[in-house]
């Protein structure tokens, strides 16, 4: 295909750098230029290549790509390669032919010559600038891209701050509020114990006893959880996985519960799959199926009912502790399992509670690849269920 004069200045005008000149001086460019045939999946240029040369698609279409990654795809009337033009740039990436194509090719020479005929200055007066955009626009981009990271940077690092005060809040109000109220009334009830123990009937020496004990028994589960999860947050703890009874887990935690629960005329019960082995830390289990059972008893009122029941279903196994107890409406719900949300709400015999247990339980289930969820309904009881894989655990 052999183009005319005229369809290549109309090509030529095209580009940039030669939209200003007049006709004679791209009539004599047009009889420089060179004309070239490309089969498809001809190399135009490969990366690295030096420039010295922008390519004009008469007909066909040209691929812009690197080690096979397609950048964009250029057809007739397009150009290509002209921020390379100038023989100290090379390629920063490759071209090829899709299919048949017909290119005019104009290098650094043609220009030259075209300069030295007319006694023009287009490389220096408007080449380079353009060139000079082109860097500082890659330059600007580069800067964008870094910007962004960076933003992403703060952003991830403002998020890790927030959980970390978080955790810091939680950690102080425990220690100001939580553990400070069972240590009062456990002091107060053994002073009065120990300035009146002359003159207190058996009846107020048993109550006050009682009072001690359930002092006591709360301040040694919070500090319990409170150690625990310390330890978690410094890493102190490993997860230590392996192949565990889970009926008998469960019902031991059930047995070392049934005092409290019978404290309130609970009933307590454990319909666990006896056939069932799971691959888990038990230590960690064991602490998820606890908090879940003495937060049931907590919010469960005398004469009620609780029920830890398991279930298998696509290698998860399911453990749901129910109760018969007060519930939780929709905005406390929303609150559960979150170290930055306060979690006020007194036991049915006014038994404190921080919310600490229920994180706990999550942070546990979550390293089992798990899920934990509540299901409730205000006064309606409520269903805490965890889910986790059952992994290489194998049927009796």
């Amino acid at each position: 295909m052999l183009l005319s004069s005229t369809e290549k200045i109309e090509l030529l005008k095209s580009l940039d750098f030669l939209a200003e000149q007049d006709v004679a001086s791209l009539k004599y460019l047009a009889g420089l230029v060179d004309e070239l045939e490309i089969a498809k999946g001809d190399t135009v240029f490969s990366k690295d290549d030096l420039g010295g040369a922008v390519y004009l698609i008469v007909e066909g279409c040209i691929q812009i790509h690197d080690e096979g990654h397609v950048f964009i795809e250029l057809k007739k009337g397009k150009s290509f390669g002209e921020y390379a033009l100038i023989n100290t740039e090379t390629r920063t990436a490759s071209a090829s032919a899709k299919c048949n194509s017909i290119l005019l090719r104009c290098t650094v020479d043609h220009i030259k010559q075209l300069e030295n005929e007319f006694n023009l200055r287009i490389i220096d007066n408007v080449l380079q600038p353009l060139q000079n955009i082109r860097k500082r626009m890659v330059l600007k981009d580069l800067l964008e891209e870094e910007l962004t990271t960076q933003k992403a940077t703060i952003e991830k690092q403002r998020k890790e701050l927030e959980g970390v005060n978080a955790t810091k809040d939680k950690f102080f109000s425990i220690i100001a509020h939580d553990l400070k109220n069972p240590f009062a009334s456990l002091i107060g009830a053994s002073d009065l114990l120990v300035d009146n123990a002359d003159e207190l009937s058996r009846e107020q020496v048993k109550t006050f006893s009682g009072i001690i004990n359930q002092s006591a028994r709360q301040a040694f589960r919070l500090l319990e959880n409170l150690l625990t999860w310390s330890r978690m947050q410094t890493g102190a703890i490993a997860w230590k996985p392996k192949e565990i009874d889970l009926w008998d887990l469960v019902n031991e935690v059930v047995i070392l519960h049934t005092s409290s629960a019978e404290n309130k005329s609970i009933d307590l019960q454990a319909t666990v799959d006896e056939d069932l082995r799971i691959f888990a830390d038990p230590n960690m289990i064991n602490t998820v199926v606890r908090n879940l059972v003495s937060n049931a008893i907590k919010f469960t009122p005398r004469g009620g009912s609780i029920m830890v029941s398991s279930k298998v279903a696509n290698n998860q196994v399911e453990i749901c502790v129910t109760d018969s107890g007060v519930g939780i409406d929709e905005l406390e719900q929303k609150k559960l399992f979150r170290i930055d949300e306060q979690i006020t709400n007194s036991g049915t015999e006014n038994e404190s509670g921080t919310g600490l247990g229920l994180i706990l339980c999550k942070e546990f289930i979550e390293l089992h690849n798990g899920t934990i969820w509540a299901e409730s309904e205000l006064g309606k009881g409520s269903s805490f269920k965890f889910s986790i894989p059952i992994s290489q655990a194998s049927s009796k």
